[in-house]
């Protein structure tokens, strides 16, 4: 990855670390910009989803409308833009910064869709990977004994299985991690 692309991996990163000393959205969210050049595509883009955040607190549809308008015309990934998948890491960032912020640090909220909110994944595109994004940051907040059954109980049954063409389970990262 380069560019907008590289942006979004540094972005979510420094989100993740952010996490682990700060149990404020906002600040995780606010700070973790600090990281992108501020004349990138990407800075602006994600600072225009934290002042709509402000400019429209209960209305992330608001937000999600503006962004559409504002950031979804880029012709960086021609295979998506303009259309029902594009995969575009600006776009796709915003959103889990729209899941976070309009999620109220609600497991529910930030992404699921059965809920009332529902946002990282109704905003659409990458909606496997933006939901997990926004969904990795908030447990790195809460912790992990504070993830809901509802999200837990999938989870365990593949913990100790391998990924595939690997010899390491996701509960042998687990330990890996920690002992980094």
């Amino acid at each position: 990855n380069y560019g907008d692309g590289w942006y979004g991996g540094v972005y979510i990163g420094a989100m993740y670390s952010l996490a682990f000393i700060s149990d404020d959205i906002n600040i995780v969210v606010q700070e973790a910009l600090k990281t992108i050049p501020e004349n990138s595509r990407f800075h602006q883009c994600m600072n225009d989803v934290i002042q709509w955040h402000r400019q429209y607190p209960n209305d992330w549809k608001q937000t999600w409308a503006e962004c559409e308008k504002k950031w979804n015309q880029d012709i960086g990934c021609p295979e998506g833009t303009l259309l029902p998948y594009n995969i575009d890491a600006v776009i796709n960032c915003a959103y889990v910064v729209m899941g976070l912020l309009y999620g109220e640090g609600d497991f529910y909220k930030t992404m699921d869709i059965n809920k009332t909110l529902e946002i990282s994944t109704r905003c659409g595109q990458d909606s496997d990977c933006n939901p997990a994004s926004a969904a990795g940051i908030l447990a790195t907040i809460q912790g992990y004994s504070q993830i809901p059954e509802y999200w837990m109980k999938n989870l365990r049954e593949v913990e100790n299985l391998n990924f595939a063409y690997t010899d390491m389970s996701l509960n042998q990262t687990y330990q890996t991690s920690f002992k980094h």
